[in-house]
């Protein structure tokens, strides 16, 4: 994961530090002096993240000045901050996250950690970006969000070996919280969490390696009831333990040792982002299913996905990202409905989506926008990378025979790919309907060539 981060840092001396640092991880580094240059600077779109090393500007006070105009601005209300310094009062830290820091943490940050979170910051950021988009697309085309209703409770679950009372309490979170131990099997739990508070410095206290860490976060993360729950985990003392936890997952990691205020203060942040999720979330399922998605396959129809990629495309400029738009028509689609019939057409419609679906990001737009043509768009993605996951998704399709219902050998199924890359200069619409055009004459040159396959417009190449 590339992007742009501003660094606030009056030391000429320390911006080789910081630099190295990030551009180990692919960042492209900006710097300002202070916090009244910074303000000057943003709102920049292309900014993906501001970093303020606190050891190099004026005090805490003006971090949380700075913040708290940032917050302020509708259009820095959502970047990303991390603050480094050092903390003789742990009070000071709570300050900086209340003013709007999404990390405050020790300096010097260790670089698999600091490269981590800024990662794990960054995704945050996209997935609830992408769900304001579609609530944008939704309200462009007409939909009104549906009112609000009734909130019950978020629900909060504390992972820990201790089974002492007032696991809650101790831990500054509000309301009840249940306990499970971590051996229990989570597909067993019916309870759907909003939070888990993963126990990490407990499990360490009681000799437990850090893989079983690993393996709690991951199989929270992987599991359909508690994907979507957040994460929040507490170590002895972050470290590259820390970094390898953000990475399979956790959308959180804390020091055991801070106050209860900020264990409750981060639990409460995340709590509120997933109360916002399934807000938007829902904003899509209801009544819009019926008008913007199709009925056999449940992927965006043609009505959703052109107006959504020219929305796409639009960031994308603004931004100075690459954008990939592919193409996919099933091969020979015509002999599966004739030597089978419909349903079982229809069938592979459906299970040629779902291994499409499981395919790609969640970031990424899929829609079917003709009988067996379907419609691929990928921000963020340059050239090369979209030519590997459109062959990733020929294989997907090409490697797995489809099953139909009452037949006794299964159908195998290929698909061709046509792939074009953006933005250029012209009008968000216009560009749609060019990188489209682009991207169907290679998926007729796919077809031409021997179909399975896929071909990459001559403008991208």
């Amino acid at each position: 994961m590339s992007g742009r981060i501003l660094i606030v840092d009056g030391i000429a001396t320390q911006r080789g530090a910081h630099d190295a640092l990030l551009a180990a991880a692919g960042f492209e580094c900006l710097h300002c002096r202070d916090a009244g240059a910074a303000l000057a600077r943003l709102p920049d779109p292309g900014i993906d993240l501001l970093f303020l090393p606190l050891d190099d500007v004026a005090d805490p006070a003006a971090a949380s000045g700075l913040l708290e105009r940032l917050r302020a601005g509708p259009a820095t209300a959502r970047l990303p901050v991390v603050v480094t310094g050092r903390w003789p009062d742990p009070a000071c830290r709570l300050a900086l996250l209340r003013a709007g820091a999404d990390e405050v943490a020790e300096a010097p940050m260790q670089v698999a950690l600091l490269q981590a979170r800024i990662r794990n910051l960054m995704r945050a950021r996209d997935t609830e970006g992408e769900l304001s988009r579609r609530a944008a697309t939704h309200q462009a085309l007409g939909f009104c969000e549906a009112a609000a209703g009734f909130t019950p409770r978020q629900k909060v679950a504390v992972i820990t070996p201790r089974a002492e009372i007032g696991t809650a309490a101790r831990l500054g979170l509000r309301g009840p919280a249940r306990r499970i131990a971590p051996q229990q099997s989570f597909a067993a739990e019916a309870g759907q969490e909003d939070l888990y508070v993963i126990d990490g410095a407990a499990l360490r206290a009681e000799g437990q390696p850090s893989r079983e860490l690993f393996r709690i976060v991951a199989e929270l993360r992987s599991r359909s009831a508690t994907r979507r729950a957040a994460q929040l985990v507490m170590l002895p003392e972050p470290g590259r333990e820390a970094a390898m936890l953000l990475d399979l997952g956790a959308d959180d990691v804390v020091p055991a040792g801070v106050l209860p205020e900020e264990i409750a203060f981060r639990a409460a942040r995340l709590l509120a982002r997933k109360a916002l999720a399934d807000r938007l979330r829902a904003t899509e399922r209801q009544g819009l299913e019926a008008a913007l998605t199709d009925e056999l396959t449940g992927l965006w129809n043609r009505r959703y996905a052109l107006p959504h990629l020219a929305r796409l495309i639009d960031e994308a400029r603004k931004r100075r990202r690459p954008i990939a738009v592919m193409l996919l028509d099933i091969d020979h689609f015509k002999m599966v409905n004739d030597r089978h019939g419909h349903a079982a057409g229809d069938r592979v419609l459906a299970q040629v989506a779902r291994r499409l679906r499981d395919g790609l990001r969640p970031a990424d737009l899929l829609a079917r926008i003709g009988g067996e043509e379907f419609l691929v768009a990928m921000p963020e993605t340059s050239l090369e990378q979209a030519r590997g996951a459109a062959e990733r998704l020929c294989l997907k399709i090409r490697n797995q025979p489809f099953v139909l219902s009452g037949e006794g050998l299964p159908c195998e199924v290929t698909v061709s790919v046509g792939v074009a890359t953006g933005p250029c200069h012209s009008a968000p619409a216009t560009e749609a309907e060019t990188l489209m055009r682009h991207a169907d004459a290679a998926l007729y040159a796919a077809k031409q060539t021997g179909r399975n396959r896929v071909t990459v417009s001559p403008s991208a190449a």
